[in-house]
């Protein structure tokens, strides 16, 4: 067994610095391009985080299980398995939800090759879904956390104990062995790869009445998802929100949902004109409480022919998505403090609100 236990190897290093993404950004089910952890620029010019598998290894039953892991520090010297799901888009690959781990299965070719690239989607959890996670669990051990975030409620408190804006991802060799779905894990083999850091640059509006709405441009038809964040924005208060048509007075108002306190979220309607051609038009969005307008903002309407999948512009999905793409934050991430917003919990636009 001993010449089985040779650890793993990392060729191909993800990226140290990335833009945390939520449920929008990464939904197979709005059939969105998907977000994987890109590889660091490495001499093989592999475009996802890639392992060496040592030449012993030839059973049919192996597998690699990779892991999102937190990171050590002197608050929290233990590892533990970190509360943001990691997926993949590949098939056969067996995913232990609870223990947030991927079980990725060897093919002949990739063990004859001697290597193995991951392709990993990581999702940050909005605060609703952090506050409901409950005590995160050391690594491979089944024992709850019961000494280190001492508000389970309070999700800056654990992302701030728990450092969530780093990660590692964790390899290991494991064997398939039985038809249950149970695993050897060989620990020996295991290794870490370098510390991920979620992007920390702000740009923020001091001033109070500033106002966001992502994305600003959309499809003539609608059916466009947004974020609105609106520093005035009373959540206890009644609120309306319309689409205002130039032409007319017509007023449709607009169902949208509560984000957190200062953020609301919508799908587009329509536009109120007919398209003509090739044609581009701002509406305002107006959001009125206590019969006060509180925010106004224009959305850019595009026809068909000017469709955003076409405009890069217009689509920040398939710019974030560029293979060229650094994983940096672009003028458009949002990033606030506490003075403006509380934190940001919400899994429905691609906006990254880095905390």
């Amino acid at each position: 067994m001993a010449q089985l236990t040779l650890p793993l190897r990392i060729i191909a290093q993800p990226k140290p610095s990335y833009r945390e993404r939520y449920t929008c950004e990464i939904d197979r089910r709005r059939n969105l391009s998907q977000r994987f952890i890109r590889a660091e620029t490495n001499p093989d010019n592999l475009d996802y985080p890639t392992i060496e598998i040592p030449k012993q290894w030839d059973s049919h039953k192996l597998y690699i299980r990779v892991t999102l892991v937190t990171v050590c520090s002197e608050q929290v010297p233990v590892t533990y398995i970190h509360p943001y799901p990691i997926d993949t888009s590949e098939l056969n690959v067996i995913k232990d939800v609870e223990r947030n781990a991927l079980y990725f299965p060897t093919s002949e070719e990739e063990l004859k090759s001697g290597r193995k690239s991951f392709r990993i989607m990581r999702r940050k959890l909005a605060q609703y879904e952090l506050r409901n996670y409950g005590k995160l669990c050391p690594l491979d051990t089944d024992e709850k956390d019961i000494s280190c975030a001492t508000n389970l409620h309070n999700a800056r408190r654990i992302i701030d104990t728990y450092q969530l804006g780093k990660s590692q991802l964790l390899f290991s060799i494991a064997e398939l062995v039985s038809d249950d779905l149970s695993f050897d894990i060989y620990h020996k083999t295991s290794v870490y790869s370098i510390i991920m850091t979620a992007n920390t640059l702000t740009h923020i509006n001091n001033d109070e009445s500033f106002v966001r709405c992502v994305p600003t441009k959309g499809h003539w038809n609608g059916g466009d998802d947004i974020l609105m964040i609106i520093p005035k924005l009373d959540k206890r208060k009644a609120c309306q929100i319309y689409f205002e048509c130039p032409s007319s007075n017509k007023k449709d108002l607009i169902h949208f949902e509560f984000v957190d306190m200062k953020t609301i979220a919508f799908t587009t309607p329509p536009c109120p004109i007919q398209a003509n051609g090739n044609q581009s038009i701002e509406i305002p969005i107006v959001v009125h409480q206590n019969d006060n307008e509180i925010a106004r903002v224009n959305f850019l309407y595009q026809s068909y022919n000017q469709c955003s999948n076409c405009d890069i512009d217009a689509m920040l999905f398939d710019y974030f998505e560029s293979s060229n793409s650094d994983e940096q934050s672009s003028s458009l991430d949002l990033c606030f403090n506490d003075a403006d917003i509380s934190l940001y919990a919400h899994d429905l636009l691609y906006c990254d609100l880095l905390i």
